[in-house]
C-alpha cells in the first residue's frame, strides 16, 4: 500500500528571494519553489528536510497532511505582533498541550497544531486546504484566538 504525505509552505509577509528559492530547491527534487509558495508531495518515502526550520527561515504558514492520519499546521508570527502570554492560555490544559504549542525562534514566534488520529482517516489529500486556513493567521495576529479553541 502506497503512502501519501503533503507539505505546503506560504510566504504571506514577503516573497522570498531568488537565493531563498534556490536554498528551498535543494532540500528535494519534489519541488520548484514559487516566490510564495512550495509544494512537497511524497508516495513511497519521507521529506528529509526539518518543517520548522524551513518555516522559521522562509515561510509563514505550513500545512501538512498523511493519509494515515497525521495532519499539522503551523504559522510564523513576528514575534512583536503577538502576545504570548495571552496566546500560551491555550497550551495550557493537559488534554490540549499536546495538540498545540507555542514557540519562539529568533524574531519569530510559531504556532504548531498538530493532529494524529490513531485510526486514520482514509485517504485524504492536502490540496488546497492551506489557502482556506490563512485566515486564522490574520485573526490571530489581530487578537482574536477563537481559532486555537479548534484544537
Amino acid at each position: 500500500m502506497s503512502t501519501y504525505q503533503y507539505y505546503e509552505f506560504q510566504a504571506i509577509d514577503r516573497p522570498l528571494k531568488p537565493e531563498e528559492q534556490e536554498a528551498v530547491a535543494r532540500l528535494s527534487s519534489r519541488v520548484h519553489p514559487h516566490p510564495r509558495r512550495a509544494v512537497f508531495v511524497y508516495h513511497w518515502s519521507s521529506f528529509r528536510g526539518s518543517t520548522d526550520d524551513i518555516l522559521a527561515r522562509y515561510y509563514d504558514a505550513m500545512l501538512y497532511v498523511a493519509n494515515w492520519g497525521s495532519k499539522r499546521l503551523m504559522f510564523r508570527f513576528p514575534r512583536s505582533a503577538i502576545d504570548l502570554e495571552q496566546v500560551q492560555v491555550y497550551c495550557r490544559p493537559r488534554y490540549v498541550d499536546e495538540f498545540i504549542s507555542f514557540t519562539t525562534v529568533g524574531e519569530h514566534v510559531l504556532l504548531d497544531i498538530s493532529f494524529h488520529e490513531e485510526e486514520g482517516s482514509g485517504w485524504i489529500e492536502g490540496e488546497g486546504w492551506l489557502d482556506a486556513l490563512l485566515p486564522l493567521r490574520d485573526d490571530i495576529l489581530r487578537g482574536d484566538c477563537r481559532a486555537l479553541y479548534l484544537s
